[in-house]
């Protein structure tokens, strides 16, 4: 799901988590959760931050492209170990 979240909002800059999870239809609080590991994760960010955000607010989200990069050329290095 992750990754699905990557491609469409790589594709898709700035959707909100309704937005996103209208779109690969699956339940907010589904999308919530990865949004949250990606978040964690460095993968993409939030306007506003969570740290700024307030309830209710309209929060969109965008890939980190440099991080999302480094960590597609790390998983390279080690697959090609293989």
């Amino acid at each position: 799901m992750q990754a699905t979240i990557i491609g469409l909002l790589r594709k898709n800059p700035g959707l909100t988590r309704s937005e996103i999870a209208d779109a690969i239809e699956l339940p907010k609080m589904t999308i919530a959760n990865g949004l949250e590991k990606l978040l964690d994760a460095g993968l993409i960010l939030a306007d506003p931050p969570r740290d700024v955000a307030i309830r209710g607010q309209r929060v969109r989200y965008t890939v980190d492209d440099a991080q999302v990069t480094e960590m597609v050329m790390r998983l390279e290095q080690v697959l090609g170990e293989f």
